[in-house]
């Protein structure tokens, strides 16, 4: 089945997966860190480098596979004494983000699949 990975629809929201799976990671991270004492928090960057491969003019499926999520500290000024940066506030609103972007995309993954399934039935 070498052949579904080709498929671009199925490799971006494969792809989305593993994003949400690795922000989940990290926004977890932050709000286990939120009372530790000179904590930067991090975040995950690749819907930019996405729109970026989206805007140039070279072919977008082989650079799809090349785009890999980043994790970056975001160094954001803090006015916290003990210099630690994570609003729990903001943490807790990306979580649920992050959790709606993922059923969603679990959501497109399974009806694309089955769109495969009942195309391979009808032949």
């Amino acid at each position: 089945m070498e052949w579904i990975n080709q498929d671009l629809t199925y490799m971006l929201l494969k792809k989305a997966l593993d994003v949400c799976l690795l922000r989940h990671k990290v926004i977890s991270n932050n709000i286990a860190n939120v009372d530790t004492p000179g904590f930067k928090a991090s975040k995950v960057i690749f819907e930019e480098k996405l729109r970026a491969a989206l805007n140039s003019n070279s072919n977008f499926s082989s650079k799809i596979r090349q785009i890999k999520p980043e994790v970056v500290q975001d160094n954001s000024p803090t006015q916290r004494e003990d210099f630690n940066n994570v609003d729990i506030e903001k943490e807790m609103v990306k979580l649920s983000q992050n959790t709606l972007y993922y059923n969603i995309y679990v959501q497109l993954l399974s009806e694309k699949l089955e769109m495969i399934r009942e195309a391979i039935q009808s032949k």
